[in-house]
């Protein structure tokens, strides 16, 4: 799959400019800018400003956001996607005058189909309406605006399907490792297919270790998945004192000629928990020494940048930290992959709250209807990152306690978390009640997890 960035060139438009929905609006107007944006640490703060002191009393607010892109005639047997790496919040996306969709979560990552409202031949014109406006929704700086990367994503009908590679390491030591991989291939065609999948691991010397092939047969209209396992000799194993990184070039080929591809970034190594050892990450006891980090990057706000996430996890490490907890969502592919390269432990979050809120307008409104997608996209989107070693399913919600069906929440958020990646262990930061409620109420949440994870239980 050709991917390339889609970052240049945008339209912006803080407001809601009339007739904006309009094919072909008068937008000469609006500011030219690249992305990532974020239009609230541009603008000046105010003592009444609704996000309040939690978002350091900056503006938030709407924004409209338009790019008009040719459609060449190559792409006309091709399919076209385009994939955000998120927007803070409740974006609406039209593909000139057909709405894609809506996704209101700002943190996780989500792709639409552009193939069926394509003008091949004609110029595109690509909408992005963000909502803020609705305050309070946050309970730290959130920023606003199309703060990540986005990327155009030409392929073949048939390829390698969306966060289609899974590729783990079950068996490790210092002679040998075992890599497993699952590639998910879709036929968008109306004939069966045979497909050959290719798969290479390259060394951190960036050259081939092992390669394997397999061939499966998919029907129309559907997808199959590709199982094959490589064992690798004397393995450079990953840790934060040497995070040794390989890569897994995967090629799908129809009759001999290779038409989808794509590369994963590979971490060799073991992780392990139990009670009486704590955390073993290549058969070796470590603790954990860090923080709970959130998502923005000082001056530029939550714009993500490479080199600002980068820098960082460098400025962490420096600072002495072996590991960090995202708060309280997941993080930007950015940041993981510095995580990746720079060696450092990280727990991936979900969620600040679930059925219950902390604010009027966060995330609570959207998880009866959402929580399954955003748990899919925060899991398919990271589980190739070895500096991640546990899912975090939430951060001190009121739910813990029971209430609102918390129990019963908590094993389905678990459940969907293994079902995809039974890997790595699922935790949840849980607070206690200063004395409202008994601690033994939180039992029923805690019988969920896999790793306990307790915020503020000093005296216990």
């Amino acid at each position: 799959m050709q991917r390339q960035p889609f970052n240049k060139a945008w339209r912006f438009h803080l407001g809601d400019p009339e007739r904006a929905r309009r094919r072909k609006p008068d937008d000469t107007t609006w500011r030219v800018l690249d992305l990532p944006h974020d239009w609230s640490i541009e603008l000046n703060r105010s003592a009444d400003a609704p996000s309040k002191e939690s978002n350091g009393f900056f503006q938030m607010g709407r924004g409209w956001y338009r790019k008009t892109f040719a459609a060449p005639a190559e792409w006309q047997d091709k399919k076209v996607f385009i994939e955000f790496e998120g927007i803070y919040m409740n974006a609406e996306v039209w593909l000139n005058d057909d709405f894609l969709g809506r996704h209101p979560y700002g943190y996780t990552s989500f792709q639409y189909d552009l193939t069926p409202y394509l003008e091949i031949g004609e110029d595109n014109v690509l909408t992005v309406v963000v909502d803020n406006d609705c305050q309070l929704n946050s309970r730290w700086y959130s920023g606003s605006g199309i703060y990540r990367y986005v990327w155009l994503e030409i392929a073949t009908p048939v390829h390698i399907a969306h966060w289609g590679v899974a590729v783990t390491t079950p068996e490790v030591s210092e002679t040998t490792a075992t890599v497993q991989v699952e590639t998910t291939v879709d036929n968008e065609t109306e004939a069966s297919q045979s497909v050959t999948v290719h798969t290479h691991v390259v060394g951190p010397a960036d050259v081939i270790l092992k390669s394997t092939s397999t061939t499966i047969s998919i029907k129309s209209d559907s997808r199959d998945l590709c199982q094959q396992t490589i064992e690798i000799s004397a393995p450079q194993l990953w840790s934060p004192d040497s995070p040794s990184l390989y890569r897994l070039d995967t090629e799908i080929a129809l009759n001999d000629v290779v038409v989808d591809t794509s590369s994963t970034t590979l971490g060799i190594r073991s992780l392990s928990f139990s009670a009486n050892k704590g955390f073993l990450l290549n058969g070796i006891e470590m603790k954990l020494r860090g923080g709970c980090v959130h998502h923005d990057n000082g001056v530029v706000g939550s714009a993500s940048y490479r080199r600002s996430e980068e820098r960082k996890v460098e400025v962490l490490k420096a600072s002495g930290y072996n590991a960090v907890r995202c708060a309280h969502n997941p993080p930007s592919p950015a940041f993981l992959d510095a995580c990746d390269r720079l060696g450092m432990l990280v727990i991936d979050e979900a969620f600040d709250c679930w059925r219950q809120g902390k604010n009027p307008y966060d995330y609570h409104v959207a998880f009866d209807d959402w929580w399954q997608r955003d748990v899919d996209s925060m899991v398919r989107r990271d589980r190739n990152h070895p500096s991640i070693i546990m899912w975090s399913i939430g951060n001190e919600v009121l739910e813990r306690d029971g209430r609102s069906g918390g129990a019963e929440i908590a094993q389905a958020l678990a459940n969907q978390i293994r079902e995809i990646d039974p890997t790595r262990p699922v935790t949840a930061a849980i607070n206690g009640s200063n004395g409202a409620w008994p601690w033994e109420r939180t039992d029923a949440v805690f019988q969920a997890l896999d790793v306990g994870g307790y915020n503020y239980q000093e005296a216990q």
